[in-house]
């Protein structure tokens, strides 16, 4: 539910075999993220998934040679230049075609499953969000551990008792519910995540999928540091639920 206007985005690309209609949309927000993309992207073309899907790339201005690296995979390219990860991620929506929509990061890494499992609770035609889990692909074996056995474990408790906690890179929606709710919160500079799923959720069911994992880079932790980075979101994510009201600064890092 956009508060105010979306900027005017401008479909910079659009491949010649792009799927015309796609079963899936798979919508990857970026801003100067040369150093992570091609892998991103490289492995969101390795998915072995039944049916048709495209992979949109929603840019915000990047000065470097992101869009380069996307035309090599990507099959759309919007450009968005408010610069926010809600706009960016609307942005890429506004263009998309699939009757799901899915959401990932440039600094993510996806399984050759991740697709279909994450699409996979679409079957049940009451069900309209679900997100997956989360592993770092760069952390030490004390990461490992705390993901599998406190972050994953403690997202599907929560989700149990009606505070989705997900996490915005492993995330997709039935398109329908998606415009139902007017999409993504466009002022919101950060928890445009929980505040959509909280949203979504007046629409039909959300199912958290464990097995639909993705691998994502600990860069944001190791320059934040653990205290910081748990306080910060810990806290943003209670005043999103409980208030409807996030941070309205996110240090960029790159």
């Amino acid at each position: 539910m956009a508060k105010k206007k979306l900027k005017k985005s401008i479909l910079a690309y659009v491949k010649k075999n792009a799927p015309k209609n796609a079963d899936v949309s798979v919508i990857v927000p970026t801003l100067n993220e040369e150093k992570y993309l091609g892998r991103c992207l490289n492995s969101l073309r390795q998915q072995r998934y039944f049916g048709t899907y495209e992979i949109i790339v929603a840019d915000g201005y990047s000065t470097d040679k992101t869009r380069e690296i996307a035309k090599k995979y990507a099959d759309k390219i919007v450009i968005e230049h408010t610069r926010t990860i809600a706009s960016g991620r609307q942005a890429g929506a506004s263009v998309a075609s699939g009757k799901i929509i899915v959401y990932t990061g440039a600094d993510v890494i996806v399984p050759e499953d991740w697709l279909a499992r994450i699409c996979a609770p679409f079957a049940d035609k009451n069900v309209s969000a679900a997100f997956g889990s989360l592993i770092p692909y760069d952390g030490t074996a004390f990461d490992d551990v705390l993901c599998k056995l406190v972050l994953n474990p403690m997202a599907g408790l929560l989700h149990a008792l009606g505070f989705i906690y997900v996490y915005g890179d492993n995330m997709a929606f039935k398109r329908k519910a998606f415009d139902l709710i007017g999409g993504f919160n466009v002022d919101l500079v950060t928890a445009e995540d929980t505040d959509i799923m909280k949203r979504v959720c007046s629409t039909g069911k959300v199912e958290y999928v464990p097995k639909a994992q993705v691998l994502f880079s600990m860069r944001r932790v190791r320059k934040w540091g653990y205290a910081h980075y748990i306080l910060f979101h810990t806290i943003n994510f209670f005043r999103a639920h409980l208030t409807g009201k996030a941070f309205e600064k996110y240090e960029p890092v790159r």
